[in-house]
């Protein structure tokens, strides 16, 4: 957070509101099965799985970064 405020100058909550509300989806894809086939049908989610996936994304995104430049500090 500290880092957030130091390059941005803004408040780092609002930073990380903004982010979530950039990546939450609207629609989800679910499998349904009709007769023997399934076929892949778009619904719509609420605010909050919306919220959850978003923040589930945004942490796996933010792990990834962390363990490549790790990796990339270390190699070099």
């Amino acid at each position: 957070m500290k880092k957030i405020q130091q390059k941005t100058e803004t408040n780092p909550l609002s930073v990380l509101h903004q982010a979530i509300r950039g990546v939450s989806p609207d629609i989800a894809i679910k499998a349904r099965r009709v007769d023997r086939s399934t076929h892949q049908v778009p619904i719509e989610i609420g605010s909050t799985q919306g919220k959850t996936l978003a923040i589930h994304w945004l942490l796996g995104a933010s792990r990834k970064r962390t363990i490549f430049f790790l990796f990339f500090k270390n190699y070099f």
